[in-house]
């Protein structure tokens, strides 16, 4: 199960519970919380329970499946994504999180992929140490991998509080293309790493997609920065054009570009960039350029 479909089943179930909750309606008045789920035991629950679901006994029977060893993974993750839509009803849920995330926790270090990666998506939504925790050792390989790095670290950098930034800088220095990926994108909400941003951004002996997060990592905590950096890159005959063209398109909707120092001198340049250049889509990308800036000061 990949990331996007975990996210589509999430965004449908409570978009279920929400339409049925602006329609009037509660689990006991026709929503089934645990329709489908089979418990070994008890056979098929939701279809044919002798007395009406309710949602406290709706969340035990969901809480007793990720208990049970001998459901089956594929139960349980229907059951994890079912308490997820369930805990948007908070006060009504109150009694059963703290349960919920210790089952949680403990499918997040289970041998099932699918269900450690669900687990940890849940646990890092509700900014849970632990969960968090479990992902920083992962990623500093302290324990064995419990879901892809670039996974984890897209999940780590949901906390709002900072904590992963020491690790999230040094994956954005030497960890593989794909995880630098998520790395740099993580750091777009730091002020302190964008010497770090700018650096990658400037190497042309990074790969285009790391340089290219980086810089719109750098625009977000340094727009002046970025600006500075973009031009030079749009500017420099031996960078790669593709890379000159996404950084130029960029910069056009950077308002900072147009208020730093020296900005008709770049437009001077980019003309002479435009005379010498064979790629159309740079030649494009200038006039665009163009076109968003206001007069040069001697046009006025």
């Amino acid at each position: 199960m990949s990331d996007s479909d975990i996210e589509a089943l999430r965004k449908a179930l409570v978009d279920q519970v929400a339409g049925d909750r602006r329609a009037g309606s509660t689990p006991t008045g026709g929503v089934s919380f645990t329709r489908g789920i089979t418990v070994p035991s008890d056979g098929l629950l939701g279809d044919e329970a002798e007395e009406p679901e309710t949602f406290e006994s709706a969340m035990r029977v969901l809480l007793g499946v990720l208990a049970d060893d001998a459901v089956p993974a594929q139960q349980k993750a229907t059951a994890i994504n079912r308490l997820g839509a369930a805990a948007f009803q908070t006060e009504r849920f109150a009694p059963f999180h703290a349960e919920f995330v210790e089952r949680l926790r403990d499918l997040a270090v289970g041998d099932d992929k699918e269900l450690r990666l669900l687990a940890l998506d849940r646990l890092t939504l509700e900014d849970d140490e632990v969960g968090k925790g479990l992902l920083r050792e992962s990623l500093e390989g302290s324990r064995a991998p419990l879901v892809p790095p670039a996974t984890a670290t897209r999940l780590l950098a949901r906390d709002e509080h900072g904590d992963a930034v020491p690790l999230f800088r040094e994956l954005a220095r030497s960890a593989p293309a794909h995880v630098r990926e998520e790395a740099v994108r993580a750091l777009a909400f730091d002020p302190e790493s964008a010497d770090l941003l700018a650096s990658i951004s400037s190497d042309r002996s990074e790969p285009n997609k790391v340089r290219e997060l980086a810089g719109l990592s750098l625009k977000a905590v340094a727009p002046e920065r970025f600006a500075q950096v973009a031009r030079d890159v749009v500017l420099d005959d031996d960078e790669d054009d593709r890379h000159r063209t996404a950084t130029l398109s960029t910069l056009t909707v950077t308002p900072e570009a147009a208020a730093a120092p020296g900005a008709d001198a770049f437009r001077d340049e980019l003309d002479r960039v435009k005379e010498r250049s064979s790629s159309r889509a740079l030649k494009s990308s200038i006039d665009r350029f163009a076109q968003a800036r206001a007069p040069r000061t001697s046009e006025k």
